[in-house]
């Protein structure tokens, strides 16, 4: 017998569950009256890069994917406590063996031009992610599904994918093993339908502005031209859940300087801004400030390609353990960002039958230890000479900035005979310079956009369109495969197998240095209520927001 959800209960269940640890999400409230008149519904908000692409397939930076989870909507979505409730489907069956998905979608909903939305968008948009001739970076993400993994390895035709379009309504996954995050996974953007017909009339301009893309979320944007500073969300009036949707316009300015936008805050012309470091302390007593902790993991990521001085293990190890975690977050950031000493940061993911977080479970690797690391860069000297000049890629934001010099002062004064040059790039200058391999040391961050763990561990399987630094390592691979195949269902065994995968990337062959876990934090007008900030996907979500008097 098949089990049957339905979406529409479990949103009403929701509510009246309060959700712990890595189900938490912290809301943030406005001060404002209650008193409900005809306030226009405009805001202004600021955004520290701009758009990078709206090609759900495509998209990876999470600034980019903050505005793509108001344009575009999935089968599911998740609420302000970061729960699976109803999206385009507005039921499922899940069969007993937890194989077989049939997803039934909304009649009501529809494209921004007024054209239904069919189960055949979502298998055209997931055969998109994962073809070869199409391949989007997070193909990774539908590995579970059948014959999925092989087609984006080029081992199998697209036509065998575990999709089923019996009719408009019916979409059926079938999946080669039971993945428990599944449901989390169909939330995200990344996952969210697309029009064959319109993708094929605008070919390789779809996405790339504002006007070759078809949307079917609460927003549709509006004044993007591929590369603007500014661009507008504007309310989409053929959504499903009109009613919910309070705000009839975002206008959004990338604003780099943070004082720049605290500034048009304190001046009332901006209703949200992003804040850090000094800023925090001396706005954290404002009104409008808000803050919570980040799934995300920033880190040193070296490119380890053959004969060059960072394929060296010790010189890498040395470079780990040279950093003081605990005063860069303490007195260079001092936003509530925490050291992390792993690749998983804390409240991704607990284990179903313990509870346990898997970063308390696997322990800290990389640990600041100046001894050790004078040791390792002695052992490093032997082989690639007593000095080493090396070139260290950043962010030109003020984060990028304050992270990369502390960075650079502690590497040299611990270990004397190493320098570091700092490059200074937009944020979309520095993916584009990692996706082509040409840096040595970058500053990265990996955000989570769902509670699934294999999103990290991807970052450095072989074949991964995410290993920009050249790392393969078989052992390390086979404990990710068999984490998420053999033992997606034994959660212990599960664990262990990652927390062995982590120990070969980190322990033994230093191909990440995990440096924070950073925290957001806003300056928010006390009239604009009801923001959620979701612990995966976008930063903030304005679907339910609404401006007051």
């Amino acid at each position: 017998m098949k089990k049957q959800v339905n979406l529409v209960n479990i949103a009403v269940a929701a509510v009246l569950l309060t959700s712990c640890g890595a189900n938490k999400t912290q809301e943030a409230t406005s001060v404002g009256t209650k008193e409900k008149g005809k306030t226009e519904q405009k805001i202004t908000i600021s955004s520290p890069t701009p758009i990078s692409t709206i090609d759900t397939t495509q998209t990876t930076d999470k600034n980019t994917f903050t505005m793509v989870q108001h344009l575009f909507e999935g089968l599911v979505r998740f609420d302000k406590d970061t729960q699976v409730v109803p999206g385009i489907a507005e039921s499922y069956d899940v069969s007993p063996d937890g194989l077989t998905y049939t997803f039934k979608i909304r009649p009501e909903a529809k494209w921004s031009d007024g054209r239904p939305i069919t189960s055949k968008d979502f298998a055209y948009a997931w055969k998109r992610l994962v073809n070869p001739k199409t391949q989007g970076p997070n193909a990774y993400l539908l590995d579970s599904v059948k014959k999925s993994s092989e087609i984006r390895k080029g081992k199998a035709k697209i036509e065998e994918i575990g999709l089923e379009t019996p009719d408009d309504q019916t979409f059926i996954v079938q999946l080669e093993t039971a993945q428990p995050s599944f449901l989390a996974v169909a939330s995200i953007g990344w996952l969210a339908p697309q029009s064959e017909e319109f993708v094929n009339d605008h070919e390789e301009t779809y996405g790339t502005t504002s006007e070759t893309t078809l949307y079917n979320g609460a927003f549709v944007l509006e004044n993007w031209e591929g590369t603007s500073d500014t661009w507008t969300l504007k309310k989409n009036p053929k959504y499903y859940d009109q009613e919910v949707v309070k705000l009839t316009e975002v206008e959004v300015q990338t604003i780099k300087e943070e004082n720049t936008g605290i500034n048009l805050y304190l001046n009332q012309e901006l209703d949200l801004t992003k804040i850090s470091g000094a800023y925090v302390g001396e706005y954290k007593n404002d009104p409008g400030y808000t803050s919570y902790l980040d799934v995300s993991n920033h880190f040193l990521d070296f490119n380890k390609k053959a004969n060059t001085v960072l394929a060296n293990n010790d010189l890498r190890r040395a470079v780990a353990l040279a950093i003081d975690k605990e005063a860069l977050t303490k007195y260079v950031l001092a936003d509530g960002s925490k050291p992390l000493n792993g690749l998983v940061p804390r409240n991704l993911y607990q284990n179903s039958e313990t509870k346990e977080d898997f970063r308390a479970y696997s322990g800290n690797y990389l640990t600041y230890n100046i001894k050790e690391a004078k040791n390792s860069w002695k052992q490093a000297q032997k082989k690639v000479g007593q000095e080493v000049a090396l070139n260290l890629l950043a962010s030109d934001d003020e984060q990028g900035k304050k992270v990369s010099e502390y960075l650079k002062s502690q590497i040299e004064e611990n270990l004397t005979g190493i320098s570091i040059d700092i490059t200074l790039q937009p944020k979309n200058n520095v993916n584009q310079l990692r996706q082509d391999k040409d840096y040595e040391i970058s500053l990265s961050g990996w955000i989570a956009g769902s509670s699934e763990l294999d999103s990290y561990f991807n970052l450095y399987v072989g074949d991964s369109a995410y290993n920009y630094g050249n790392f393969n390592n078989s052992t390390y691979n086979q404990f990710v495969e068999t984490a998420k195949t053999k033992h997606a269902n034994q959660p212990n065994q599960q664990f262990e197998d990652y927390q062995q995968a982590e120990i070969q990337l980190l322990d033994q062959e230093v191909a990440q240095v995990p440096i924070y876990q950073s925290a957001s934090n806003y300056l928010v007008s006390k009239k604009l209520k009801n923001i959620e900030y979701p612990l995966y996907g976008g930063y903030f979500f304005l679907r339910n927001a609404e401006k007051i008097n």
